[in-house]
């Protein structure tokens, strides 16, 4: 995949805030798989439902990254 740096300020701006963007999310997902190895390695009986709420919150921040990363590459690619 190549990639070109886009000529314009505004469009680099664009591309880098949509990038910034992702931090955030990609911390608050590392936060739900550490959670999931504790509940993991815990051993003991887990409410699926409590199961069921993490890998809700974990899909939607994935969700979230996609877009943002997407984002960047369209304005990235268009150049």
């Amino acid at each position: 995949m190549s990639l070109t740096r886009p000529k314009s300020a505004g469009a680099r701006k664009t591309a880098y805030n949509a990038l910034d963007a992702i931090e955030p999310n990609v911390r608050h997902l590392t936060g739900l798989v550490a959670a999931l190895r504790i509940l993991g390695e815990a051993g003991d009986s887990i409410e699926p439902t409590a199961i069921s709420a993490l890998a809700r919150c974990a899909s939607e921040t994935l969700d979230e990254i996609e877009r943002d990363w997407r984002s960047a590459i369209d304005i990235l690619r268009r150049g």
